[in-house]
């Protein structure tokens, strides 16, 4: 089997992304079982099990590997670290940000007033979409909710320009526009079903409780996940929403939605090129090694001690000298295990 064979063997195992687009919900599910099947492609699956094995890990392995082979697939190895970075890097994220929806969804289940939820809402209309976290409708009010799953502390200017601070101020956006775009095709779905001039408010929350938080933004709220269900069952209004409207409105939303393709930072098909490319140059690295050394040791064979011939006289004339048997026994060992950290086909 040739280099092009084997790339195209390796590449077939991987059965993530097998799609062209998928939606926010599908994408971390995904990325995992990518990131499960390169892990257990490159290591033995029940030890990738019990390691706890990531993608890092089989970058380090290939650096290993690609180090033996005297650097042979040094520009494969290159590209494969750099998007390796970033698909690790949109793991954590996705992984961060769902463990911050699911705090707020849980949150919102205790709610005591009468109400009705969506998560993760995709809306469309007239070439413009938009993405809600969550949507809350009660009978006073309907709320739209930003999720922020922040370790740094936050500020919104007067402007709503939305800020993290750490050791220095880093730029997030307007968040401003982002929530006014929200509630004007929330607005737009909630008219067309009839209902006139909903009261609309937006809040964005905070996940993390050990954060500072200044708003002087004053058409939104900012609020910590833990208090949000105590904020919403107290907020007033002159408005009233039966049973029956709330229903119609989340109906008429539901009819808006329009899951977008998740628009992914990086090629995946490309992504599993790097790969199996990879895999394969440094199979053939190893193989390449391993017929030099036979033919070499074909046309020169090792010279004989003719005062001790074989093995057995050799070993007999060094232990002799006073080296154990066990240092002997572990030598030889080492040397008939050397280069059998092959990659598994």
């Amino acid at each position: 089997m040739n280099r092009t064979e084997r790339t195209n063997e390796i590449k077939s195992q991987i059965s993530a992304f097998s799609k062209e687009t998928y939606t926010k919900s599908e994408y971390l599910p995904e990325l995992l079982k990518l990131q499960k099947e390169i892990v257990d492609l490159t290591f033995n699956s029940e030890h990738a099990e019990k390691g706890n094995l990531r993608l890092w890990d089989v970058v380090k392995h290939m650096q290993e590997l690609n180090a033996e082979r005297n650097g042979a697939a040094d520009d494969l190895l290159e590209r494969f670290i750099q998007s390796s970075k970033t698909v690790g890097n949109m793991i954590a994220a996705e992984i961060s940000g769902s463990i911050g929806e699911q705090k707020v969804f849980r949150a919102l289940e205790n709610l005591e007033c009468q109400n009705g939820v969506l998560h993760n809402v995709e809306l469309e209309y007239d070439g413009r979409r938009t993405e809600i976290d969550a949507i809350v409708f009660t009978s006073k009010a309907i709320f739209i909710i930003e999720i922020k799953n922040s370790k740094k502390d936050i500020f919104i200017d007067e402007q709503g320009e939305f800020y993290r601070i750490g050791n220095n101020m880093h730029y997030d956006g307007n968040i401003a526009k982002k929530m006014d775009e929200r509630e004007d095709l929330l607005r737009i779905a909630l008219e067309r079903a009839g209902v006139e001039y909903p009261k609309i408010f937006k809040i964005v929350t905070f996940t993390n409780p050990h954060i500072d938080v200044e708003c002087k933004y004053h058409y939104i709220k900012p609020c910590g996940y833990n208090y949000l269900p105590t904020f919403i069952e107290k907020f007033t209004s002159n408005q009233y929403y039966s049973y029956e409207s709330i229903c119609t409105m989340m109906a008429a939303v539901n009819e808006m939605k329009c899951p977008d393709a998740y628009q992914m930072p990086v090629d995946m098909e490309e992504y599993k090129s790097n790969y199996a490319e990879l895999v394969a140059a440094l199979e053939a690295a190893e193989e390449s090694e391993t017929e030099a050394t036979n033919t070499d040791e074909t046309a020169s064979p090792a010279p004989v001690d003719k005062q001790s011939k074989g093995v057995g006289k050799i070993i007999l004339n060094i232990l002799g000298k006073g080296v154990s048997a066990a240092s002997i026994g572990f030598t030889l060992f080492s040397i008939a295990s050397f280069g059998l950290g092959k990659i598994k086909k």
